[in-house]
């Protein structure tokens, strides 16, 4: 959990006589103070005052008194969750600050960090990231902090500790030692006003889900990541239903795109898609080299096909996902593929010979750096059983064009 949370004075309130009555109109109030201060969901952070600034001093019973019943709405309001994607998701956070201000420029502090089904974890100010604060979190402070299980660490370098809500009603007992470390560490008592800072988000981000794609989905999503699709016809015997799984790309270079795992039928989903390209110039790869190469290579896999070519191939899973998932995905395809072509650049080019160029010229059909490679398929007699399992890989994986 960072550090101090809150860094201004936040909202201006006006004074009152700090009687420890409820001014919220008992269980009701408390209840429609909580939704307000702490929402379901912020955008960025939420600051409220909680308790006006009073006109004396009050006395650490007094004080106590005085905000109990209000932190307790909040933090039972910030640690409840609910039920899983009912109520919230992976990723989903939220934080409270209790905060006030016994000087200019000085802020004390007690906050939670909590999220679904984990521990709550506890802060309190340490003056680590907050110098002004330093001069009121002396020895007796720290060994107060000690006393109650708090120990210093985080990157703020706060004092911290965990704790387990078990079952939610231990919200009032979190609520209680927050209360005591405001009042009986930190010295409130009333006179200046009792602020909060909140903040309900998720490492998450909204979007259009699919529950599985369809082949038009994928044409489309291919076309506004610079990709464009053309007619074409697999190598190799193919049989109808999967020749119309096949979508086939030319630029930025030439792969296929197999939808596989069918869902629904009208029109037809899938839930998941495999990447095929022929790695150009890949015949004159020896087993050992391919074997660094397939070690080597992320988030793909390589092996040598019946014709002699070298496939790069990437199954992903598509259901649940979103546009920008997919484009994320083709960009770290693309990377793949140019990181695979540089490793068999640098594997072949010590054997070829000098000033040569493949009869495929410069386009993706031959070798783009100028290696020479015997385009007939010059295998070696001494490829082991590695590479022969390789050849088993079904056919309907070499669908490239090229």
């Amino acid at each position: 959990m960072g550090a101090a949370m809150a860094t201004t004075k936040g909202v201006k309130t006006t004074r009152n006589s700090n009687k420890p009555a409820r001014p919220w109109g008992g269980p009701a109030g408390l209840k429609a103070l909580a939704e307000r201060i702490c929402p379901h969901k912020t955008d960025g952070v939420l600051r409220n005052a909680l308790v006006p600034p009073g006109d004396r001093r009050l006395k650490p019973d007094e004080a106590r008194a005085c905000v109990i019943d209000r932190v307790a709405a909040l933090v039972s309001k910030t640690c409840d969750w609910g039920r899983p994607v009912t109520d919230w998701h992976v990723g989903d956070h939220r934080f409270l600050v209790l905060e006030f201000w016994p000087a200019r420029n000085v802020c004390l502090y007690v906050q939670i960090w909590t999220e679904p089904e984990d521990p709550v974890l506890v802060e309190v100010c340490s003056g680590a990231w907050n110098p002004t604060a330093r001069p009121h979190i002396g020895p007796r402070q720290r060994s107060a902090l000690r006393k109650l299980g708090y120990v210093v660490g985080g990157r703020a370098r706060n004092y911290q500790k965990y704790w387990t809500l078990s079952p939610l009603s231990d919200t009032r007992a979190l609520a209680a030692e927050l209360v005591t470390v405001l009042v009986d560490v930190l010295g409130y008592r009333g006179t200046r006003a009792l602020e909060t800072v909140f903040c309900a988000e998720a490492r998450t981000e909204e979007g259009r889900v699919f529950p599985g794609l369809a082949i038009n989905d994928v044409k489309r999503m291919l076309g506004l990541g610079a990709c464009r699709v053309v007619k074409a016809e697999p190598i190799g015997p193919v049989t109808p239903g999967l020749k119309k799984r096949l979508t086939h790309v030319d630029q930025p270079f030439p792969f296929v795109v197999e939808m596989r795992a069918q869902t629904g039928k009208t029109p037809a989903t899938y839930d998941a898609m495999r990447l095929v390209t022929v790695l150009p110039g890949g015949r004159g790869v020896s087993p050992g080299e391919l074997e660094m190469m397939v070690r080597e290579c992320p988030f793909g896999r390589i092996f040598r096909d019946d014709e002699g070519d070298l496939l790069l191939i990437q199954d992903l899973l598509v259901a649940g996902t979103t546009v920008r998932w997919f484009l994320m995905t083709l960009h770290i395809w693309k990377t793949t593929r140019e990181r695979a072509v540089e490793m068999l650049r640098l594997t072949v080019a010590p054997a070829a010979p000098v000033g040569r160029r493949t009869a495929g010229g410069s386009g993706e059909d031959g070798d783009p750096d100028g290696i020479d490679v015997d385009e007939d398929g010059d295998e070696r007699d001494d490829e082991g059983d590695d590479a022969s399992r390789e050849r088993h890989q079904s056919r309907s994986a070499r669908t490239v064009v090229h």
